[in-house]
């Protein structure tokens, strides 16, 4: 078990800057950033509910608010906010105990948020500060607190992402040590330990997310050379409302497969390995240049402890040994035909294998601007050779694939596209004419 202390020193968890090992690009990571989120609320501590949820009392008032913290997901305790939870998740016990430590009763806090009517589940939502005795200031960032502590999953809002850069490359440096959530020893002995397992999910469904929900899916894989029963583990998101449970005879030999597609379907249909979350909306966010959007995807055993995740955007070692490896050699974009139908797959993309070993392409994906080409699941390409996705219909083989569009996709002149891995990070890319 993780043994964490409120004895910490204040001073070494306030708001302060990341490594040179964390890429800043255009997010700031100032340690003041915080101050250009409005103050909402400014108040005490009631009691906390558990590791990312207190009751807060606002000055002036006499009745308590709930408050979801922003920017960190803690592991969920039994009885709160799941009446049907009957035990407390792995690290649940140990996120709460951190958190009480921090705000007792009768602590000062200022809560901050962009939106002041940021609601969840009848809970507002705010980044909390506590009051630093030291600085006399509310500058201990409690997100902060928790995401060192190794017992937070990274949780980023729509129109509230201004920290969430911050947190990200915090959780991303703690997984990278194995500590709290992502050690192996946090909750005893592992259900079977000799398991390997991959998860990777296309996040980006062809169209619009929301009528394509199926588009959206995670593909987990058996990378060890033992069988793993994965039947009533759990595929769940930064979200805790919607979890995806394996059904019995889950077995996975080596280098087996399931695509948990996000929707609505029968398991087995139209493939043998499809199986379907249930969800009637698009669960897994996508990226955005404007702010620091993502998500990430948990595989917990029946013991609810993480054998693998999926996270995007990359923040933290995100090289890839297919860089080189796999290279966009062809790029058609032009098209004469009469008929669309023939005009689309005139327009293709060969990608190359100049390596020595089968690439596999779980979570690969072709981009040109805002549309994705996710490649089929189980899709490879032997060494030396090539694989051709064309822009319009067709029935796929071996060496080709087709984007599925009705009409035509690239510019004669003036254009791009990319091969991205599966941490969203640009393997190959090519351009062609004059860019604007």
């Amino acid at each position: 078990m993780i043994c964490v202390s409120a004895s910490i020193a204040a001073s070494t968890l306030l708001l302060a800057g990341f490594p040179s090992s964390a890429t800043a690009d255009n997010y700031d990571l100032s340690q003041d950033s915080y101050l250009d989120i409005p103050i909402q609320e400014t108040g005490i501590v009631d009691v906390v509910l558990d590791g990312d949820t207190f009751r807060f009392i606002e000055e002036g008032a006499t009745d308590s608010v709930t408050v979801r913290l922003l920017g960190v997901n803690t592991p969920e305790i039994r009885g709160f906010n799941n009446a049907n939870r009957d035990k407390d998740m792995c690290g649940g016990p140990e996120a709460t105990r951190l958190l009480t430590s921090w705000l007792p009763p009768g602590t000062k806090v200022q809560l901050r948020s962009l939106d002041e009517a940021s609601f969840k589940d009848e809970r507002i939502q705010r980044y909390a500060f506590a009051w630093n005795p030291q600085t006399n200031q509310y500058d201990i960032d409690l997100q902060v607190v928790i995401a060192q502590s190794g017992l937070a999953m990274w949780f980023t809002v729509e129109n509230e992402s201004a920290l969430s850069y911050k947190y990200r490359v915090m959780i991303a440096q703690v997984q990278l040590k194995k500590i709290g959530l992502w050690s192996p020893d946090l909750c005893g002995p592992l259900e079977q330990p000799e398991a390997k397992l991959s998860v990777n999910v296309n996040w980006d469904a062809q169209g619009n997310d929301s009528t394509n929900i199926n588009g959206e899916y995670a593909i987990i894989r058996n990378v060890g050379d033992s069988n793993v029963d994965v039947t009533g583990w759990v595929l769940r998101d930064t979200g805790v409302s919607d979890w995806f449970r394996f059904p019995p005879g889950s077995t996975l030999t080596p280098n087996d497969f399931r695509v948990v597609h996000m929707g609505v379907g029968t398991n087995g249909t139209p493939n043998p390995r499809d199986l379907y979350w249930g969800s009637e909306v698009a669960l897994f966010r996508n990226t955005d240049i404007n702010s620091f959007l993502g998500d990430g995807a948990y595989l917990l055993d029946q013991n609810t402890a993480v054998r693998s995740y999926y996270e995007y955007p990359c923040v933290l070692d995100c090289s890839d040994p297919m860089k080189g490896v796999l290279r966009i050699t062809k790029v058609n974009a032009t098209s004469t035909a009469k008929k669309m139908s023939r005009r689309t797959n005139q327009e293709y993309i060969t990608i190359k294998n100049t390596g020595r070993s089968t690439v596999l392409l779980d979570g690969y994906h072709l981009r040109r601007d805002v549309s994705t080409y996710p490649f089929l699941p189980d899709t490879s390409i032997r060494p030396y050779q090539s694989l051709t996705v064309r822009i319009g219909k067709g029935q796929p083989t071996d060496s080709t694939q087709y984007w599925g569009r009705d009409s035509t996709l690239l510019r004669d002149s003036g254009d791009s596209v990319a091969l991205m891995s599966n941490r969203n990070v640009t393997i190959s890319a090519k351009k062609w004419g004059k860019q604007y």
